[in-house]
């Protein structure tokens, strides 16, 4: 039992930063959730007028309109596993290159099918296609 306490604390302070950040996104948009589904054991939460999904640490935020498509799910999943993989490094190495490449494709209006064949969106959706296990539960 103290052996997983201990992991729990490690994984904990491996991906601190997402984690604070991911509660800090929950408590300002938990008001605008509309539902909750769970994936893998992690739980997304899907949001009112949310422009577009975020992952942080266990916390997947998507907006409220892809709550049947199951696409931005496993790449949001995919990017959780990076975050997993990647612990403090993860918001310089793909955090902050997937919300630059996230606001070119907007302000630039570039056509969404090209935006996943990038890094580092093609890794997450790599990574949410390899792990996925038909797990959506509401």
């Amino acid at each position: 039992m103290k052996i997983k306490k201990n992991i729990r604390k490690l994984i904990l302070f491996w991906e601190l930063p997402q984690l604070v950040l991911g509660y800090l996104l929950y408590m300002l948009t938990r008001r605008k959730i509309t539902a909750v589904k769970k994936f893998n054991d992690f739980k997304v939460y899907f949001v009112k007028g949310f422009p577009g999904g975020i992952s942080l640490s266990v916390f997947i935020f998507l907006n409220d309109k892809d709550i049947e498509d199951i696409r931005p799910i496993k790449h949001e999943y995919g990017h959780l596993l990076q975050s997993v993989y990647l612990g403090w490094f993860y918001l310089i190495i793909v955090g902050i290159p997937s919300l630059i490449r996230s606001l070119v494709w907007k302000i630039f209006k570039l056509k969404n099918i090209r935006y996943y064949e990038g890094y580092p969106e093609k890794w997450a959706d790599c990574l949410g296609e390899k792990l996925w296990c038909n797990s959506l539960q509401s």
